[in-house]
């Protein structure tokens, strides 16, 4: 015999009632909001990448 699962009460929030709440809190957000805060973590990444690089360059330079 299959396992049948047991009807949950109809006040406790599903599976697809917490992805709703989810996507609709997404969606509410402003895309300038996304947009500045991306633009802020490519910066911080291009100065990260940046410095290492250059770190990089230096202790090249120094073996030869």
């Amino acid at each position: 015999m299959p396992n049948r699962p047991k009807p949950s009460a109809k006040d406790e929030p599903g599976e697809f009632d917490r992805f709703t709440d989810f996507m609709r809190r997404l969606v509410a957000v402003p895309h300038s909001e996304i947009k500045t805060k991306l633009d802020a973590e490519k910066r911080i990444k291009e100065q990260k990448r940046t410095s290492k690089t250059s770190a990089s360059v230096r202790a090249s330079r120094a073996k030869g």
